[in-house]
């Protein structure tokens, strides 16, 4: 009896097996691969891997998905039906087909095998369906293939790679980084690529350049061995395209050594002449084999390369790339010793672009030696190496406390070139610990940068980041930040629901105006209230009312009173006639008496008062003259003359001043008299003279 329970429970074990693969199997024909099911996918970025067959999409984590350093990162997908009707309809076998799948196969197991900063990164294993395959790796630009105009299948080209033109340092660097990549690939994983080409070689989403398409790699001991079938390919000898299904790698980069039947053993230097045939048409902008993968050509072309072949590449690397394309294998240089060619070595600006790869690596004296010189440097540098070579490091080093204030004005500078959706993935998640701690020096730095900060930030990014970090500026003691913060509040409102600029801003810039026993701060928080009275309703605006009273009944210096001046008139133009001879007048009033008021002020503030009640006589329908008789009168219109910045428009010609110009134009040089009145709020009060004022040619104030 036990005998046939344990014979039943196995049975039972296996069947539930069974049901279970078979659930999945129907589960992955309906969904696709796991891929598919745990990222969804964004737009296709570009194409790649052995007959650019893999197309690339940008794609976002699902909650399914497994755990990731990456927000964003790239889905690898091979579409089986579209291979098999294309296959199809270029009378190709199945075996043909089966035979290329097997390659992409070899391709993904070795990828995800060989870990090393130079080999694309696998985040999640090849998995395939019955009409897919799919893998994820760290996110990816294109493939280098894409970035010189090999666009197959990709039916909408992304806007980055039309017409796309790489500069030469952008080059160099790439190519250094794949010495390095072969470097190891060939000493410590004793690997033999044997199909480095623009297809095999994939640009991050960083900028760095990196190696894949492994599919036709074989280790170091098996080239060595006596195995000819294993190491060489078998190409026509007649022209013919590039296969849709390749089973061997291009002919155009491939070394003679992988082509002829009869070749001696294959070693590392295959991948040296193939990386060569890369720098090439990389340099030139054209192949330097294009041989139809026709044999023939092929050993005709090499054989009888002259030294006009070359004259597109600089002087300085002809030399060596003559000898990477030697038929003498033994003539041709290590990865090792091309690290070290004059064509890397003796460039500068290839030598900071180095420093920046393993910046993090150095100490904080190097780092500062290299940032004072890269200060000089940075800006001859093109809009891709800034944004590709140059930015990635430089965010990942704000970490630094230390390095910190010389590293974040660049980062500053450069972000200002991104686009809103390059800024958030990039540089805004390396920016968002520095917006939760910032203060001192570096909160003033990044207040005066808000404006790119508003301006980029999703609306998420602005109420959880930048808001916060403004909100501290009001709040913070140091004037300077208080005058950066004030001057840029206006597009930060623009930007916020009006119950939350009530909430979070109003009552700080209305604290400023009443607290501060500086001048330039109290100026700058009376126009901040100026201009936002076109988006507030009549509540606030009494408020702000209230708070120009206590203001000018403590600091009746000319600045002041002219801000107060461009606020009563921001007031008039948005509530009007009733409103303003309500309660704007009544507290102009008292202030035309003021002795700090030059002629020309003293006449703007007349000529505002005698434009309302000019509206007031002609709405009751008379206008008196000055002896009692009615009269029908013109006024000139103010415009919008009186008020602050943002709403200024041309002034019109006034009487009594000797110039035209603007209630804001005349505030002149505050000397110590009248700097900052006396706040009955503060003791001890100092004064700085406000910096956007400039001097004017009238009888100085006070």
């Amino acid at each position: 009896m036990s005998l046939n329970m344990k014979s039943l429970t196995q049975a039972l074990a296996k069947t539930a097996a069974v049901i279970e693969k078979t659930v999945q199997t129907t589960v992955q024909e309906v969904t696709g691969p796991r891929p598919l099911q745990d990222y969804d996918l964004l737009d296709q970025i570009g194409s790649g891997g052995p007959g650019l067959a893999w197309k690339l999409y940008a794609a976002r984590p699902r909650s399914s998905a497994p755990s990731t350093q990456y927000p964003v990162v790239c889905v690898w997908l091979l579409d089986k039906r579209a291979l098999s009707e294309t296959r199809t309809r270029a009378g190709l076998t199945r075996a043909t087909e089966d035979s290329f799948l097997d390659v992409i196969r070899a391709d993904a197991s070795r990828l995800l095998r060989i870990r090393h900063p130079g080999v694309v990164h696998v985040v999640q294993a090849l998995d395939e369906s019955k009409n897919a395959m799919a893998m994820v790796t760290e996110p990816l630009f294109a493939s280098v293939a894409n970035t010189i105009a090999q666009l197959d299948n990709i039916p909408k080209v992304p806007a980055e790679l039309k017409g796309m033109v790489m500069g030469l340092l952008e080059i160099k660097h790439g190519l250094l980084q794949i010495a390095e990549s072969l470097d190891f690939l060939h000493n410590n994983a004793h690997l033999i690529h044997r199909a480095i080409s623009p297809e095999t070689v994939f640009i991050t989403s960083t900028g760095a350049w990196k190696l894949g398409g492994f599919g036709f790699a074989i280790p170091i001991d098996q080239a060595s061995s006596d195995l000819t079938e294993t190491q060489t390919f078998h190409y026509p000898e007649y022209d013919v395209e590039d296969s849709i299904l390749p089973l061997q790698p291009s002919l155009n980069y491939t070394a003679p050594e992988l082509v002829r039947s009869k070749s001696s053993t294959v070693g590392t230097s295959a991948d040296i002449f193939s990386f060569a045939c890369l720098a090439y048409h990389l340099i030139a902008r054209k192949p330097l084999l294009d041989c139809h993968n026709n044999v023939k050509m092929y050993m005709n072309s090499l054989s009888y390369l002259s030294s006009e072949s070359f004259s597109p590449i600089p002087s300085e690397l002809i030399v060596d790339i003559q000898r990477m394309l030697s038929t003498n294998v033994s003539s041709r240089p290590s990865a090792m010793e091309l690290t070290g060619s004059s064509f890397f070595r003796d460039d500068t600006r290839l030598r900071a672009l180095r420093f920046l790869d393993h910046m993090l690596e150095r100490d904080n004296m190097q780092k500062t030696e290299f940032l004072k010189a890269l200060s000089d440097m940075w800006k001859d540098f093109d809009a891709r190496i800034l944004r590709y070579k140059v930015l990635p490091p430089l965010c990942a080093e704000l970490r630094n406390m230390v390095m910190q204030p010389m590293i974040l004005p660049m980062v500053l500078t450069i972000a200002k070139s991104q686009d809103k959706n390059d800024f958030e993935l990039s540089t805004l998640p390396a920016l968002v610990p520095v917006l939760t701690s910032a203060s001192g020096e570096t909160l003033l730095l990044l207040v005066k940068h808000a404006d790119l900060l508003v301006d980029k930030a999703t609306q998420e990014y602005l109420l959880s980041h930048v808001l916060p970090l403004l909100v501290r500026a009001y709040d913070d003691s140091d004037t300077r930040i208080q005058e950066e913060v004030l001057r840029r509040t206006l597009p930060l409102a623009r930007q916020l629901e009006m119950q939350l600029v009530k909430q979070a801003i109003l009552p700080r810039v209305h604290g400023l105006a009443l607290r501060t026993t500086v001048a330039a701060v109290r100026v700058n928080a009376l126009r901040c209230l100026g201009d936002l009275v076109p988006a507030l309703d009549k509540i606030a605006v009494l408020d702000i009312l209230q708070t120009m009273q206590r203001c000018t009944a403590v600091d009746r210096s000319a600045p002041t009173l002219m801000c107060t001046l461009g606020v009563s008139h921001a007031i008039y133009k948005q509530f009007g006639l009733e409103f303003a001879a309500e309660h704007v007048l009544p507290q102009v009033f008292p202030l035309l008496m003021a002795q700090q008021l030059s002629v020309q002020q003293f006449a703007k503030y007349m000529l505002f008062v005698k434009d309302i009640l000019r509206k007031i006589e002609e709405k009751r329908g008379v206008t008196l003259t000055e002896h009692g008789s009615s009269e029908a009168r013109d006024s000139p219109s103010l415009s919008n003359e009186l008020h602050s910045e943002p709403y200024q428009k041309q002034a019109g010609p006034i009487q009594s001043a000797k110039k035209t110009t603007s209630w804001d134009e005349d505030w002149g040089l505050i000397n110590g008299r009248n700097a900052a009145a006396p706040n009955p709020l503060a003791s001890n009060s100092t004064s700085n003279a406000p910096k956007p004022f400039v001097s004017f040619h009238s009888p100085s104030i006070g």
